[in-house]
């Protein structure tokens, strides 16, 4: 049995790039690189089959499932899933459960750190999740910004000098599909347009006050924030705080105490989950 842990990310501008393959298909962006994200438990069998528990509820889980068969086809696993944040919401989890499981995996048939990461990449990309958070993710950095898509060494991620120390995650509506979006070719043209702007603003001034600004651009333009998500935004920034919206999910990030989040909501209408940014490394433990 091994377990290993891998953060969440949310991206707050994201510009997706299609390309040959897999390692160099996936998007330019900006990301929040959580210390809240998933853990995931693999024991090997001595068949084929690959059973997939997510929060203790048996799934299909093709994303990890596709990471199992990448790195070891015909080989049988029990594969458990924990996630500290609700899956289809922008919170990375999709990509955090398949980094973790690439991982366990990878340790346990003697495969590279780089195998895992690229087997995890390359199901999220195939698979519909998330393009670019198994790369802001496996880089490091509290903020990692995704300056060419793609997998090392075909992508490239820097780090801004940012620090977010108290951040509360805000879901304040149902699910939201990543492959729903991505999939749609003019709703994808729109994204690409004003992702290419936010990009620009924020690279000539990558600050904490415009990371906000070009994640409220971003979602503004691109179309793909909601009346609701609008309004959330706005109601945060009149009382002075930042926000923005976790791509992609109907929900938001925010500086705001999770009780000032509760008053402006209502407790009934929001889940929360108190955070940080982080450059916790991914862990892994044998046992």
């Amino acid at each position: 049995m091994t377990s290993a842990f891998c953060p969440g990310h949310v991206s707050c501008v994201f510009q997706p790039v299609d390309s040959f393959d897999a390692m160099s298909t996936g998007s330019r962006g900006i990301g929040i690189r959580l210390n809240k994200g998933a853990t995931a438990t693999v024991t090997p069998r001595d068949d084929s089959v690959v059973n997939i528990r997510i929060d203790g509820v048996v799934e299909t889980a093709h994303i990890t499932r596709m990471v199992a068969q990448i790195l070891a086809p015909g080989s049988g696993f029990e594969i458990d899933i924990r996630n500290d944040l609700p899956v289809s919401q922008g919170f990375g989890m999709s990509a955090a459960g398949a980094t973790a499981t690439a991982i366990c995996i990878a340790d346990m048939t003697g495969q590279s750190r780089a195998d895992a990461f690229a087997a995890a990449h390359a199901a999220e990309v195939n698979g519909g999740g998330g393009l670019g958070d198994v790369a802001a993710i496996v880089a490091g950095g509290d903020v990692p910004v995704r300056t060419v898509a793609g997998m090392p060494p075909f992508g490239r991620v820097e780090s801004a000098d940012i620090k977010m120390e108290r951040l509360t995650l805000a879901v304040i509506g149902g699910e939201l599909r990543t492959d729903s979006v991505l999939g749609d070719p003019v709703a994808l043209k729109r994204i690409r347009e004003a992702a290419s702007t936010a990009m620009d603003a924020f690279l000539a001034e990558p600050t904490y006050d415009n990371l906000f600004a070009v994640s409220n651009g971003f979602s503004s333009e691109s179309g793909l924030e909601s009346p609701a998500i609008r309004r959330g935004i706005e109601r945060l920034k009149s009382r002075g705080y930042h926000a923005g919206m976790c791509m992609l999910g109907n929900s938001l990030f925010t500086d705001a105490p999770e009780g000032e989040v509760w008053a402006l909501f209502g407790r009934g209408h929001v889940r929360t989950y108190r955070c940080s940014s982080s450059r916790k490394e991914i862990v892994i433990r044998r046992g």
